[in-house]
């Protein structure tokens, strides 16, 4: 049975803390596509692996965020 990987989240706030790159940053990153993101309510939650890509220098997600389903 193949496992499931869940991506690791957080706030723009929490990503922020632990990555040492301010919150604005991280807030423009996410508009922009460059790293992956998903609102939650009022809330962003930050992708850490794409954060930390991003860090390295790595290429920006090919779909920026989450796609909503139609059901």
């Amino acid at each position: 049975m193949a496992s499931v990987e869940f991506p690791r989240v957080a706030s723009i706030s929490q990503a922020a803390a632990e990555s040492g790159v301010p919150a604005y940053r991280i807030r423009q990153l996410c508009k922009m596509g460059q790293v992956r993101s998903v609102r939650c309510g009022r809330k962003i939650l930050v992708n850490l692996s794409s954060l930390a890509a991003w860090m390295d220098g790595g290429e920006p997600p090919q779909q920026p965020g989450i796609r909503r389903v139609e059901l």
